[in-house]
């Protein structure tokens, strides 16, 4: 391996390390005790060398949802790839986006935290350009599998078309991951979330034009997202 292979290497091997110990400590302390002087302490390396990597801690942020959003797209990928409907595919994703909640909470509390203002104005453009593409794919695969749902005649909502009505969808699997998922300080963030949530997502789905599915197709595509996801 040549000299410059090598230290793009060994630089890309690092930055794995510190970002696998920046979600140890939110695991362990919290988001709120992520600092770059901290990540430095704990993955053994000098505040200059981690500053090498992010200029500052909101370019971390933004590189932790990165990763998470590159994980969700591998997942969506995936459910999108399997021989279903374009109905069940467009459940399955819903069921996936929260099944990354429950089982990455580090990494998507880190992503939630950096869709504010505040990070984007101190990240760097090219880390938030990085961000973006991968969400882009995200977006294709969900635009790909409302279409689908369109071409198959599955669609009906008097209003909204198609893909705003899928944004509508990842919109509101958001809003309802962060709320029961995210943290189990609330009232609602327990064993009962998970068993509601195949009814939150017909509610969710079905309220946005597409036809609902049985209470067994919904737990099989649920139990195809879980293996997909252990």
């Amino acid at each position: 391996m040549r000299t410059a292979q090598r230290k793009a290497f060994e630089v890309a091997e690092r930055e794995r390390l510190l970002l696998r110990t920046a979600l140890d400590v939110i695991a362990r302390d919290g988001l709120h005790q992520l600092t770059l002087g901290r990540l430095a302490q704990e993955a053994g390396y000098s505040k200059g060398t981690v500053y090498n990597h992010f200029t500052c801690r909101e370019d971390l942020l933004v590189e932790l949802a990165t990763e998470s959003t590159r994980r969700q797209s591998r997942t969506f990928q995936a459910v999108a790839d399997l021989p279903w409907s374009g109905v069940r595919a467009l459940y399955g994703l819903a069921f996936a986006a929260m099944r990354h909640a429950e089982t990455q909470p580090a990494l998507f509390e880190s992503s939630v935290t950096a869709l504010t203002d505040a990070v984007a104005a101190a990240a760097s453009g090219e880390r938030l350009e990085r961000r973006f593409l991968v969400d882009g794919q995200i977006a294709q695969i969900v635009a790909s599998v409302a279409r689908r749902t369109l071409r198959e005649g599955d669609f009906s909502h008097p209003t909204l078309p198609a893909e705003v009505a899928a944004d509508a969808l990842r919109s509101a699997v958001l809003g309802y991951a962060v709320t029961h998922l995210l943290s189990r300080r609330f009232q609602w963030g327990d064993a009962r979330a998970r068993d509601s949530r195949p009814a939150v997502t017909s509610a969710l789905v079905h309220g946005l034009g597409w036809p609902r599915l049985g209470a067994a197709e919904l737990a099989e595509v649920q139990r195809a997202v879980e293996e997909l996801i252990p």
